[in-house]
């Protein structure tokens, strides 16, 4: 959600906009075997059109009214049909846009706001797709178009983060400023892959490349001095950007699995401005308790891990890791339907999931061992994707651990080392125009540069 943003959203506002759907083109044809794993595959991908009706259903009656010149944050879920994407609140909207000095728009009883597609608002909404979540962000309305509403999100956090929605007269739009990243510079002692015996063992320091981009160098060391207070089971650290603390639950969402198990944030009250002091509390009722989930999930993680030695090549760390991952996991069609448990977490500790879940834990299992990755999504015939982009020797690559599900358990590496042209012509019907790469700092498929020759598996 950077870099040329202010300027897109200007542009805008200058011009009427009207947004469509995104049309899904299907892929180059395969031969009859292929074309059934694909199918395999391709039904391991969310398909939400029962589910939207279904939650429909179950919104609330009683409006909730807001008044603000365009600011607001709101509670309910981000979807996607054949018009394009949509943001469902929790309950129905009344809302007065007090941003014009001429009139006042007003919209009655909203239960759908449409959304910009993920290249024009920056923001990869495949990874909150049908989930609960609570988005700060601006409420837009053109003129020449005064009967539709669009909401463009600053921040989304996982699950209900709020009471219930309001409005945020003073909001603005994130600012175009990058992050002070500096990819030279050494990250703070510990933050580095930990080996002991020649193997890897989980580090629940280290911090993938794509957050440090988006939040910079700065950011690894409150990320250090807040970690050593989760590990004692402390309530606040230090925090001097106020950034930090906003960005806090995306953080922990794709960085910190252990943070869905056992800690709460409250997003209106967790920061202390005048103190510079973040906050946060536990599920867990003792410290011992805390100590014990603490040591099952690094048992857990390190399973991943052990296959693993710290002495072999970038390609091989990165095949042995996603190895031992892809062979472990099940896909869960009941989490699909359900929406629950599909953190990161889950995937260490029940080895099971479903695409989001298993591109998270990927990303961060990539980390562990020294390899660059993040995440990328995209929409199929069935559905919207997510899946990782992981750096060897220099070159990107695309490598999906939910489609190898689909080749004898797992037990393959079919879907590693992808180029994008293997993405496109995989049978799933993706589009680059659809494609986009990173968790926070989002690029698009040809700002990321990947790898035109197939990764040779070793």
């Amino acid at each position: 959600m950077k870099s040329r943003l202010k300027t897109m959203i200007a542009t805008l506002l200058a011009v009427c906009f009207l947004l469509s759907g995104c049309a899904i083109t299907s892929g180059s044809s395969q031969d009859s075997s292929t074309n059934s794993t694909d199918k395999t595959a391709s039904e391991a991908t969310e398909s939400t059109s029962e589910k939207n009706s279904k939650d429909n259903e179950n919104v609330p009656s009683e409006p909730l009214v807001l008044e603000t010149p365009a600011g607001v944050v709101l509670v309910g879920k981000i979807k996607k049909d054949a018009k394009g994407w949509y943001f469902e609140p929790e309950q129905p909207l009344n809302v007065k846009l007090t941003c014009y000095t001429d009139f006042t728009p007003s919209f009655k009883n909203l239960t759908r706001i449409g959304m910009f597609d993920n290249s024009e608002d920056g923001t990869n909404k495949e990874l909150y797709r049908d989930d609960t979540v609570t988005v700060a962000g601006m409420l837009q309305n053109f003129r020449g178009d005064m009967e539709s509403l669009y909401f463009y999100p600053c921040k989304i956090e996982h699950g209900k983060t709020v009471k219930t929605g309001y409005a945020v007269p003073e909001l603005d739009y994130p600012s175009a400023e990058p992050a002070d990243y500096d990819p030279t510079a050494p990250l703070p002692s510990g933050m580095q892959p930990v080996v002991k015996n020649g193997h890897f063992e989980y580090n629940p320091y280290i911090l993938t490349k794509n957050t440090l981009e988006y939040l910079g160098n700065d950011f690894a060391v409150f990320y250090k001095d807040f970690v050593d207070a989760w590990l004692s089971y402390k309530t606040s650290c230090p925090c001097k950007d106020k950034n930090y603390a906003e960005m806090f639950l995306s953080v922990m969402y794709y960085e910190f699995p252990l943070f869905t198990a056992d800690g709460e944030y409250d997003l209106q009250n967790g920061y202390d401005e005048s103190t510079k002091t973040l906050s946060w509390s536990y599920k867990s009722k003792s410290k011992s308790e805390h100590d014990k989930l603490i040591s099952d999930f690094t048992a857990a993680a390190n399973c991943f891990l052990k296959q693993v030695k710290a002495s072999d090549s970038e390609q091989l760390r990165a095949q042995a890791v996603y190895h031992s991952f892809c062979t472990s996991m099940t896909y869960d069609y009941e989490i699909m339907t359900t929406r629950e448990r599909i953190d990161a977490y889950y995937a260490y500790t029940l080895h099971r999931g479903i695409c989001v879940t298993f591109a998270c834990a990927m990303a961060q299992l990539f980390a562990q061992v020294g390899v660059t990755a993040t995440v990328a999504s995209g929409e199929t015939t069935s559905g919207g994707h997510v899946w990782n982009v992981v750096t060897i020797d220099g070159n990107n690559y695309f490598c999906d651990s939910t489609f190898e599900l689909s080749f004898n358990s797992g037990n393959g590496f079919v879907y590693f080392g992808m180029t994008l042209k293997d993405r496109l012509n995989d049978g799933s019907g993706f589009s680059e125009s659809n494609m986009t790469i990173g968790s926070m700092n989002i690029k698009s498929v040809s700002e990321t540069a990947l790898s035109e020759k197939t990764l040779q598996i070793k």
